[in-house]
């Protein structure tokens, strides 16, 4: 379980906006209320359009879940599009899973399973067609290869064509993509020879039907009068500027609410995991306009009318929110104006209920992750700003503590979030009682996203900038302060140390060239070395050291009484560390302070100098023995 209260059921589905999903998310925060458990979504987005890098790292949501914290497992195999994006969820569940799984929309051999009927659910409708209408020429779209419900469907098409004796031409059958863009595609198929055109057209789903209809209206064939077109899933407002569809109906609600049952059996009531029960679900015929036998009634209409006119509503605000929230992400530099942002725009989003972000402490290739941990940086619950908590937690988790929710269950979405392969984080969201996600999920998640990356840009950025700083005011032999730095860094304190002792003090070595000349610039350079950390060393509290030339150094001291002290403790220093290094030189140098109570009209160079008329004094001694 991810928390301590409930036990959890993890959910791998991909896409989150379609007519299937919503009924699948509403269908499970009712199964979840009704049967006490926490639910986790593990979501995707991925395409069958083609493999880029973007949908690699979306396939590395089958390595993030912790599914090891799970107590059950439901996924939806067909809605990933691509094979070898199925094969990443079919390697976690075989060599990662260990509680119960089931399967949903799938008629799968490893596990158990809750689908359609694909071999009974379009046979009435293809019937309907032959045996009520009397179709003898008809065409079949179906979806790309590998999705095996389009191929199931137009397998029992093939069967009931021959049952009666019909022909399938081998122009008679065209693929797509299961989206309403390919209608253009069917059309050009179907409908190239206007002497042989088709009496009736069956698309694996609704989508594509809706498509072909569009390229008919506009092509001046009339739907059902010149030619039939029918569907599949009985999508309710998909086209209603057309004739609805006479299309199958899908009981998706009911198989959550099996799937649900079967996994609660197995968790609760110590049913083992069986692996081979199939529970295959009816699909409904229903009569529609696209074929001349269905009729929508007024109530159809006002129904529809205030479904879209709520539906517009929100998109608006969706859309305000999304090119506002997009322009003020895009100009974030770090996390608070993130968070700051974020919480600005709740009100136009106002179905999502809960938005945490957690951020990877190691954003690694999730690959090579072992016990990652994760730091939640954003949170907002019930649309009230939870701050910035900063709480570091183990991953599998997905949420610390403080997300919890003791009275209730819920219902949380989990996305990636990664750019340039990069993954960066993740988002945890959970929407307000009987609503789902919207089209604004994934653009939400895309924008968040762009911001965490621009803020790890600007970082990287902010810190090489701050290394070029600090080296263009850095000495590199001793690593104490340039003259540059050193008067950068005191022409900022110089106003405030008006009125105040203080004190500069100069260190000049002793016999550099000698040693240069006798024993190589190598030593010389050590010796210098040496020098430096005798200075830095010593320093107290405030103090600046800096090397201001080949062989000179300069002290500012804050405290003008500790002058004295320091030049006898930084000689002090410096004959130690000649001890510990037993060169074969001795290096020294002479000191010299001058101490003074700052005055407005006082120069920062004229202040060094003082230490240097005296330290000059110093060395003649040096010189003189």
């Amino acid at each position: 379980m991810i928390f301590s209260r409930r036990k959890t059921i993890g959910v791998f589905i991909n896409k989150v906006f379609s007519h299937f999903d919503d009924a699948v998310f509403n269908a499970l925060e009712k199964e979840g209320r009704r049967l006490d458990y926490d639910i986790v979504v593990f979501t995707s987005i991925e395409y069958n359009l083609q493999q880029n890098d973007y949908d690699i790292q979306e396939n590395e949501i089958f390595r993030f879940a912790a599914v090891d914290r799970l107590d059950g497992v439901i996924v939806v195999p067909t809605s990933y599009d691509e094979g070898w994006f199925r094969d990443g969820l079919y390697d976690m569940l075989r060599s990662r899973v260990r509680c119960p799984v089931v399967a949903i929309r799938d008629d799968n051999p490893e596990y158990d399973c809750v689908y359609t009927d694909e071999n009974e659910a379009i046979r009435p409708l293809i019937r309907h067609l032959i045996e009520d209408h009397g179709f003898k020429r008809i065409c079949f779209q179906t979806g790309f290869p590998g999705h095996t419900e389009a191929e199931a469907r137009l397998k029992v098409f093939r069967e009931e064509m021959e049952a009666h004796g019909l022909p399938v031409p081998e122009g008679s059958i065209c693929s797509g993509n299961l989206w309403s863009n390919c209608g253009d595609k069917a059309f050009d198929a179907f409908f190239s020879d206007p002497e042989d055109i088709p009496e009736a057209v069956v698309c694996a789903n609704d989508h594509m039907a809706v498509g072909l209809m569009r390229v008919l209206a506009g092509r001046g064939i009339r739907v059902p009068e010149d030619v039939v077109v029918t569907g599949f899933d009985h999508v309710p407002v998909l086209g209603v500027d057309m004739p609805s569809l006479t299309t199958i109906q899908p009981d998706y609600a009911r198989m959550v609410v099996e799937a649900m049952n079967r996994l609660d059996s197995q968790i609760r009531g110590g049913a083992a995991p069986s692996g081979h029960v199939k529970t295959a679900l009816p699909g409904k015929f229903v009569l529609g306009e696209s074929c001349g036998c269905g009729k929508r009634h007024a109530d159809f209409f006002r129904k529809v009318s205030e479904h879209t006119s709520a539906l517009l509503e929100l998109d608006n605000d969706q859309d305000a929110m999304m090119n506002n929230m997009g322009i003020d992400l895009g100009a974030c530099t770090n996390l608070t104006r993130l968070h700051e942002v974020l919480i600005d725009h709740r009100v136009y989003n106002p179905i999502l209920r809960d938005l945490y972000i957690c951020l990877l402490e190691d954003s690694a290739d999730l690959t090579h992750a072992r016990g990652d941990r994760a730091r939640l940086v954003h949170a907002m619950r019930d649309q009230r700003d939870c701050g910035m908590p900063m709480i570091a937690f183990e991953r599998n988790s997905i949420l610390p503590a403080m997300a919890e929710r003791q009275d209730e269950p819920q219902l949380l979405f989990v996305k990636l979030l990664h750019q340039n392969g990069r993954n960066l984080g993740y988002n945890v969201l959970q929407y307000m009682p009987g609503q789902v996600p919207s089209r604004a999920f994934t653009h939400t998640n895309v924008m968040i996203t762009i911001a965490l990356e621009n803020i790890r840009m600007w970082d990287e950025l902010m810190q090489l900038y701050e290394e070029r700083r600090r080296s263009s005011i850095t000495d590199v032999l001793t690593n104490l302060l340039n003259r540059r730095g050193l008067m950068e860094k005191l022409e900022s304190e110089w106003p405030d140390l008006v009125g105040r002792e203080i004190a500069f003090v100069s260190v000049d070595m002793d016999r550099l060239k000698q040693i240069n000349d006798t024993y190589g610039h190598a030593a010389g350079d050590a010796a210098i070395r040496l020098i430096g950390r005798a200075i830095q060393s010593t320093l107290p509290p405030g103090a600046l050291g800096a090397r201001i030339g080949g062989d000179e150094f300069a002290v500012f001291l804050p405290e003008g009484g500790g002058a004295e002290t320091y030049a006898r403790s930084m000689e002090e220093t410096l004959k130690r560390l000649n001890e510990a290094e037993k060169n074969s030189f001795t290096v020294s140098a002479s000191v010299g302070y001058s101490v003074r109570v700052l005055q407005k009209t006082d120069d920062i160079e004229q202040c060094i100098m003082a230490g240097d008329r005296m330290m000059y004094a110093v060395k003649e001694a040096h010189h003189a023995d």
